[in-house]
């Protein structure tokens, strides 16, 4: 085993028991890079509006999830992508939706303004804060948003995600999304923590028959991993 995999073994191994200079070893990791120290700045500064911290994301992520709701809802007139990210999100959503007005909404300023650089050129295409969305749309998505650090979840062996990613942080988020919704409109909701199912507004939700299924590890609203949960993508507003 060389030295790096023989530190990422160790670094696997200390987060699992809880190690204390685990977290001191992820801050200095981060510091030292333009994309860390935006990470620890937006989660200083935004606290608890904060859902995934980790902003790596690639072109065309979902092919198939995109162009299922585009068959889905291919006369949406707006749509907004919740945690665009660096952008790629919105190129591929543009690909599909050529006539609609795209707004993007990213937490990460510096995120926002590489995202901004990469539309620049469509007018029809906006980069905003989160708080800064306004009005309704016709299909929301939220992709790899709606959770915290999988990875190092995953490492340490998380049995309740509580005191990570509180269910009550996940279920606000996806209420005022479907706030957002307008009746017959689409939410996409992949690479999530919770099920959208055990939110109060899935009430208002007709899950998608052929919806591709979230994969586990789903946790529970009561932050325990629930195995035998069932985590649909692709939901309709009643």
């Amino acid at each position: 085993m060389d030295a790096s995999a023989l530190l990422r073994s160790k670094i696997k191994a200390a987060r699992k028991r809880g190690a204390w200079w685990v977290s001191a070893f992820d801050v200095i990791r981060l510091v030292k890079t333009s994309d860390g120290r935006a990470r620890l700045w937006t989660r200083l500064v935004h606290g608890e509006a904060v859902h995934q911290t980790t902003p790596d994301t690639w072109a065309d992520r979902y092919p198939q999830l995109f162009d299922l709701a585009a068959q889905l809802v291919p006369d949406a007139k707006r749509i907004l992508s919740f945690g665009c990210s660096t952008g790629e999100e919105l190129l591929a959503l543009r690909r599909r939706f050529p006539q609609a007005e795209i707004v993007g909404a990213e937490i990460n300023s510096r995120s926002r303004r590489i995202a901004i650089g990469k539309v620049i050129h469509d007018p029809a295409i906006e980069v905003v804060p989160p708080r800064s969305v306004e009005g309704s749309f016709d299909a929301v998505f939220a992709l790899a948003v709606l959770q915290r650090e999988p990875v190092k979840m995953a490492e340490m062996a998380v049995e309740d995600l509580t005191p990570f990613y509180p269910f009550a942080r996940f279920d606000k988020a996806v209420g005022e999304l479907v706030t957002r919704l307008r009746p017959g409109g689409l939410l996409c909701v992949m690479h999530a923590q919770y099920p959208v199912e055990a939110s109060r507004a899935a009430r208002a939700l007709e899950p998608v028959d052929d919806s591709p299924l979230m994969e586990q590890p789903i946790f529970g609203a009561d932050g325990r991993r629930a195995p035998d949960a069932i985590a649909r993508t692709l939901f309709l507003k009643i």
